[in-house]
């Protein structure tokens, strides 16, 4: 039987927008970055993401110029090759490639803890446990994949509903719920524009995700603006929910309160606004929100990771596709990697201490390459009919600039180990480009 020729095209552009949304996971991405943001920048973190959400609405208008004059499940990847050659792609590559591992391992850990906290509670803080229940979820999700992407994007539209119902009703809980008591002592906090710089940075894996939309492009149906439409819809929409949320969650949270529930902050709101009834249906909330999170994850990897295949930048097996259109040997190299080191995990001293030590590096690492992935936007664009010089030139270049200051900002301020993490991350994908770049194939920039 022949291998299929392409991704077959199945997505339109509710689809499209319902994976950019779920993939940004409202309710996960609050429980384990509010917290970390109002330790970083107190009554400041609100405001870090309003500031944040401008800077990544600037890129995402560069994704969707991209996706739609250059549609690949490259994404990041195949752009940045395009504009600058295999070497530079192929750093490109290892950035995606890091990020986005850790992400998926600092998903599936969540989405344990919160299965463990609803059906056995005396395990939800068994590192062992965490990361056995970790790898199951990852099987899960690897296998909902390989069913096809219909199936994907159905589920997915369930989970979110009912995700963003939940939300929803908290905001008008914690709206209507006494504030938080002024008593409570504030944690010592750095200048407010270190601080605030700070939470931009943990901000970018809060408003991480829509980005999916674009390594999909080559899967979507209708006009070649859909994937863009799709992930810039999903990012403006989620960002409204997240700042209401942090709005509503800070007026009967404390700054000091979230400080010390840096992992687990929907918890915490959940007891400030009701008790036992809310705390049940929060932390099933954030379960369904993570597992959906997760899926979209190794999606967005798995495409990207084939498109590499294809290109050479990875061994070219997993660049195939089987008889239904689907990158399996891709997704099964993804499973395999990201199973062995959520496996791993169990071996740390407690998943909180994991999760910590990788979500500054995993936000600094998504926003170097999204800083790459806008300025190689500059480079493609220019002189395409339709694309003025505003929305070609001027927005990728005032994203990229931001990201790039925020990120010096937050390394430089960073403790030793996170420091030593970003630092070593950002230079091993030099070798990693010397030697995979010389095999990869370089795209040109009229593909």
């Amino acid at each position: 039987m022949s291998a299929a020729v392409r991704l077959p095209r199945v997505l339109g552009l509710f689809d499209v927008s319902v994976l950019a949304s779920a993939a940004m996971g409202p309710a996960y991405s609050l429980a384990v970055t509010m917290g970390p943001m109002m330790a970083a920048a107190g009554t400041n973190a609100t405001l870090a993401l309003v500031l944040l959400a401008a800077v990544m609405s600037c890129v995402a208008v560069a994704f969707s110029q991209l996706s739609a004059a250059m549609p690949s499940a490259g994404s990041s990847f195949s752009w940045v090759a395009a504009a600058f050659g295999s070497r530079i792609g192929a750093y490109a590559a290892w950035l995606l490639l890091l990020s986005n591992y850790f992400a998926t391992m600092t998903t599936a850990l969540p989405a344990a803890t919160y299965t463990l906290a609803l059906f056995a509670p005396k395990l939800a803080t068994s590192p062992l446990w965490d990361a056995l229940v970790g790898t199951l979820w990852i099987v899960a999700s690897t296998l909902l994949l390989y069913a096809g992407l219909r199936p994907t994007a159905f589920t997915t539209a369930v989970f979110l509903i009912a995700e963003l119902a939940v939300v929803g009703a908290s905001i008008v809980a914690a709206c209507l719920a006494h504030p938080a008591p002024e008593h409570l002592a504030a944690p010592a906090l750095p200048s407010p524009f270190v601080g605030i710089a700070t939470a931009m940075v943990l901000g970018i894996w809060m408003t991480d995700g829509w980005e999916v939309s674009a390594s999909a492009s080559e899967e979507t149906t209708g006009a070649p603006n859909t994937p863009g439409r799709g992930g810039l819809l999903g990012l403006l929409v989620m960002t409204a929910l997240l700042v209401a949320a942090m709005i509503a969650y800070g007026r009967v949270g404390s700054v000091a309160g979230f400080a010390a529930h840096q992992t687990d902050a929907m918890s915490y709101v959940a007891d400030r606004i009701g008790g036992s009834f809310w705390h049940v249906t929060i932390v099933a909330t954030v379960l369904v929100s993570t597992a959906a999170t997760l899926w979209t994850t190794i999606l967005y990897l798995s495409r990207s990771a084939y498109a590499m295949g294809r290109e050479r930048v990875l061994p070219g097996a997993i660049g195939r596709l089987n008889p239904r259109g689907i990158p399996a040997n891709s997704l099964l190299a993804v499973f395999g990697c990201t199973a062995a080191f959520t496996l791993l995990t169990g071996f740390w001293p407690t998943a909180a201490s994991v999760l910590n030590l990788v979500l500054n590096g995993t936000s600094v690492f998504l926003g170097a390459l999204f800083a790459m992935s806008a300025i190689a936007a500059m480079k493609l664009l220019r002189g395409r009919p339709g694309i003025s010089p505003w929305s070609g030139a001027v927005v990728p270049l005032a994203g990229a600039l931001t990201l790039c200051g925020i990120i010096a900002v937050d390394v430089a301020q960073s403790d030793a180990v996170t420091r030593a993490i970003e630092i070593g991350g950002l230079l091993l994908g030099a070798p990693f480009a010397v030697w995979r770049g010389r095999a990869g194939v370089r795209l040109e920039s009229a593909a």
